[in-house]
């Protein structure tokens, strides 16, 4: 069986709303079998450490070693990065929901998010892709398609009565809630918000 932990009920609904928000920021499944699981990855930059670790300790019975430092050489900057990561076991549960955000090994929003989407699950979603840009919050939602990100535009008005944009960004775009949906927003995600990630919702 080695390290595939497939019962049913193991990853609690709380861990469940928290694996979404990060499915729809920066964590990554990864299915490396034809059984169908997959495992969950993690990793972020220096600045969010205490981020991670909070995610890591949430995550701890599904985890077999703690978090690892990565340092990596920025030419470009001449200067050395740090970020840290860990991954969880494989498992069936992870493997189900590879299966509704991924297609072809790329990321896609799944057809059910209205209702995987919950209060907490947004807050994740913020604390790993959102920015805190003066009057309104902007996530970095350019590796999904322009048709998915009308989706969740569509989906953030209906559920939470949440007003957005889509901004150009390049050769992308990404979303963003306006100033006058923030307030709501925030009292939505407030209570969720560890104390190390307020400044993706606060004001300088």
């Amino acid at each position: 069986m080695g390290n595939i932990v497939g019962r049913q009920n193991y990853i609690s609904d709380f861990q469940k709303q928290i694996i979404i928000g990060c499915l729809l920021g920066d964590g990554r499944l990864e299915c490396r079998s034809k059984n169908n699981t997959a495992r969950l990855r993690i990793h972020h930059g220096y600045k969010q450490k205490r981020y991670l670790f909070w995610k890591y300790e949430i995550f701890k019975n599904i985890v077999n070693s703690g978090p690892k430092r990565i340092v990596w050489k920025d030419k470009k900057r001449n200067m050395n990065n740090v970020s840290w990561y860990f991954h969880t076991l494989t498992t069936q549960e992870l493997g189900d929901l590879y299966s509704l955000f991924y297609r072809r090994g790329k990321k896609i929003l799944p057809e059910n998010l209205y209702d995987l989407l919950t209060p907490l699950s947004l807050a994740i979603w913020t604390m790993d892709d959102g920015d805190n840009d003066k009057d309104s919050i902007r996530y970095n939602t350019q590796s999904f398609s322009y048709k998915e990100q009308k989706t969740l535009k569509e989906l953030l008005k209906k559920k939470y009565q949440l007003e957005s944009n889509l901004n150009k960004d390049r050769n992308n775009y990404r979303l963003r809630v306006k100033k006058s949906s923030k307030a709501k927003l925030i009292e939505l995600i407030d209570s969720f918000i560890i104390s190390s990630m307020k400044y993706k919702i606060l004001s300088p």
